[in-house]
């Protein structure tokens, strides 16, 4: 793993569940654009002249917890988002921990206390975050996440096995909160209800941060990209 040359296309296993969990985000979107197509076409036939307002279609307003429900289902489908965003937080924060134990049992060689510094931010950064979505969760009567997507788990553990030292540590480091970022960035036009688009709107620039530290750790240019990039994003399988 001594390869930092980030752009290379990567082949891991890790890449072949990204692959066809972009299809089965594109597919979703595809699905939520003929839903709303359809709920034009009723809106236009029916009632002749009546105007449908924000009142109607269940918008409601309380300081910044603003919910457009948008006729049912928007607020359950943000849940499922946040699910699986909680889950992902799960498994940057069980991985920032593992790294920080293999440093502490000399498994990774000499690690720079900048270095070190970094990990325990960004795992501070990421239990934040899994907090945040536990709340969301809580509040709504549903159950906290607790536990990684399990594909994505098992493929991060292999890979982990692997690492010997700072440079492996950072790449699959690396690689997670792309995949962290990208998953944010894909699903926020998709969110319907204010709260979770603040959450996810605040939390994805994070992990863009952590990702140009991670890139400049190792020896690259910190910020390759005019735009941010869905390339690596991630959906529940």
């Amino acid at each position: 793993m001594t390869d930092t040359n980030t752009n290379d296309p990567v082949t891991s296993p890790v890449q072949t569940i990204i692959n066809r969990r972009r299809f089965l985000l594109g597919a979703a979107g595809a699905t939520a654009a003929v839903g709303l197509l359809a709920a034009c076409g009723d809106d236009n036939e029916s009632g002749g002249g009546s105007t449908t307002t924000e009142a109607d279609a269940g918008t409601t307003a309380s300081g910044d917890d603003t919910t457009t429900t948008g006729g049912g289902g928007d607020a359950a489908g943000d849940l499922k988002v946040g699910a699986f965003a909680a889950s992902l937080e799960v498994l940057a924060v069980n991985t920032y921990g593992a790294a920080l134990k293999a440093a502490e049992g000399g498994m990774l060689g000499e690690v720079p206390p900048a270095v070190g510094e970094f990990v325990t931010t960004a795992q501070k950064h990421h239990q934040a975050a899994l907090d945040a979505w536990n709340k969301v969760l809580e509040e709504a009567g549903e159950e906290e996440v607790s536990k990684p997507p399990a594909d994505l788990e098992k493929t991060v553990n292999d890979e982990f096995g692997k690492v010997k030292d700072v440079a492996g540590a950072a790449k699959l480091a690396l690689m997670l909160e792309q995949i962290a970022a990208a998953t944010y960035l894909a699903a926020i036009p998709t969110l319907k209800t204010k709260p979770a688009i603040m959450l996810a709107g605040s939390i994805q620039p994070i992990d863009m941060q952590h990702v140009s530290v991670l890139l400049f750790a190792l020896g690259e240019y910190p910020v390759p990209d005019a735009f941010a990039k869905t390339d690596m994003a991630a959906t529940p399988s």
